[in-house]
């Protein structure tokens, strides 16, 4: 089910109201939001339903046996293999048989091995690291096991944040449950911004920017220089637009319901650094990286040698995380070696240190070209893809700028890459969040009038959704 169809909002304002109703009876309640959530997933597919069943009473299971038995470790190794293995099953199947067949077709066609006909289930990357961080800080001692299973059932499956994140941790969703839950009018402001945000994100921008990017990125053999260029920044704000709107609606949807969501982006493309960058970008799989895999491989506790390594080997493995694909491990390596370089050489610099207006420019403006040619890779379905999108951009056909084709779009993108800015300096939706009745009216009239108009015809599912 999709955020940006009618049969979701149907859907919301049946749960919304039902959640009201059932305030006095909170195991009811709960009941309701699982079932609800069960639903929701279930539209996608009612068979894959059966993996977040199966990860959650394992896992509950294990986070309750990890406190009585004598050799947690081991209990801690079956959640890990199983919910890893189930991942890398669905995700990394069919990528790891391709690559075998790649071998096999030069050394020894009969190890050929046929591909398995299997479909990658909606948001297993999302929901698996979530269980797994409960289980992780369980083993750790840092969280209490959760010993009513609708409970931990509904964590695992809440519906808002069960396709695409943000990735919740556990001590962050049972303070919500457990807390009072009711709405006021401060909180439905915010939720109702959050949302009508979000969707002006994804509707207005998002989906008017693919129509640019896609078909360049889609036959990038084809393409000039003007329109490659154009098509790399339009897809680093589309990707921006359709990730951080989905998060904005799932945020604005759980606060409706009486639950706080951590910020799962804060203006990433303000960012002088690319250490910054990602304390911005994707905020919760950032942390997750950082406390499950970063500071256990030794962080910055080891000497800068390991540290590098750390760094290296973790936005490798948050590349591939992202699909299966050389292409997402190629742009994790990208940013692993540039956060190593920033790190052993670039900090090193006073000029680039410095506070000066002109040095945090060049900071921005180099870590902006570096991340939006990093998306490069994430964008292109094949290795062979990216090559042809940098051959554009290196020697590209020298077609003039065209003002009737490409300045419409890049009016469009300097006008976005503005308000990023001003958002990220100014506070601009903090700001109408906590803005006069009038003020805040209007803007929402003004996001929906926006919405009506430029909303492409068709349904778009959100980038993430494939992760």
């Amino acid at each position: 089910m999709l955020f940006n169809s009618l049969h979701f909002v149907v859907f919301f304002f049946v749960v919304l109201a039902l959640n009201q109703g059932l305030r006095r009876w909170p195991a009811a309640q709960k009941s309701m939001l699982l079932a609800a959530s069960y639903y929701f997933y279930g539209q996608w597919s009612w068979a894959y339903l059966g993996i977040i069943l199966w990860s959650t009473l394992l896992d509950y299971a294990i986070g309750l046996g990890l406190v009585r038995v004598r050799h947690p470790r081991r209990l801690l190794l079956v959640s890990l293999a199983t919910n890893l293995g189930l991942l890398a099953f669905f995700k990394y199947a069919n990528f790891l048989i391709a690559n075998w067949n790649g071998v096999a077709d030069a050394l020894a066609p009969a190890w050929h091995v046929t591909p398995m006909d299997i479909l990658l289930p909606v948001g297993i990357s999302f929901y698996t690291f979530q269980s797994l961080s409960y289980v992780i800080d369980v083993y750790r001692g840092t969280s209490r096991p959760r010993r009513n299973l609708l409970d931990y059932a509904l964590f695992v499956a809440f519906f808002p944040q069960l396709e695409a994140g943000p990735i919740v941790r556990d001590y962050e969703f049972f303070a919500e449950l457990d807390g009072d839950r009711r709405v006021d009018a401060a909180r439905m402001q915010e939720a109702l911004v959050l949302i009508a945000f979000g969707y002006a994100k994804k509707m207005v921008f998002a989906d008017n920017l693919a129509r640019f990017a896609d078909p360049v990125f889609d036959a990038p053999s084809q393409q000039g220089f003007w329109d490659t260029l154009l098509a790399v920044y339009a897809f680093a704000f589309q990707i921006y637009c359709d990730f951080s709107g989905y998060t904005d609606i799932a945020i604005g949807c759980a606060l409706l319901l009486g639950f706080r969501y951590p910020q799962n982006f804060n203006y990433p493309y303000v960012a002088e650094t690319l250490q910054d960058f990602w304390r911005r970008w994707h905020m919760s799989l950032s942390r997750w990286l950082r406390d499950y895999l970063y500071i256990p491989l030794g962080g910055s506790r080891h000497g800068p040698a390991r540290t590098y390594f750390a760094l290296m080997l973790t936005m490798l493995l948050g590349g591939l995380w992202h699909g299966a694909s050389w292409n997402f491990v190629i742009w994790g390596g990208l940013h692993g070696a540039w956060l190593a370089f920033e790190r052993a050489v670039l900090m090193r610099w006073t000029v680039w240190r410095s506070e000066a207006r002109a040095a945090r420019m060049l900071r921005w403006l180099v870590t902006f070209q570096i991340v939006c040619l990093a998306w490069i890779f994430f964008r292109s379905r094949t290795f062979a893809d990216s090559r042809a999108v940098f051959a554009n951009l290196w020697h590209g056909s020298a077609v003039a700028f065209d003002p009737a084709k490409h300045g419409g779009i890049a009016l469009l993108l300097m006008a976005l890459l503005a308000a990023h800015l001003a958002g990220g300096l100014r506070g601009t939706k903090t700001r109408l969040m906590q803005a006069g009745s009038a003020a805040y009216a209007g803007a929402l009239a003004a996001i929906v009038l926006l919405v009506i108009l430029f909303t492409p015809h068709a349904s778009v599912p959100f980038i993430y959704f494939q992760f």
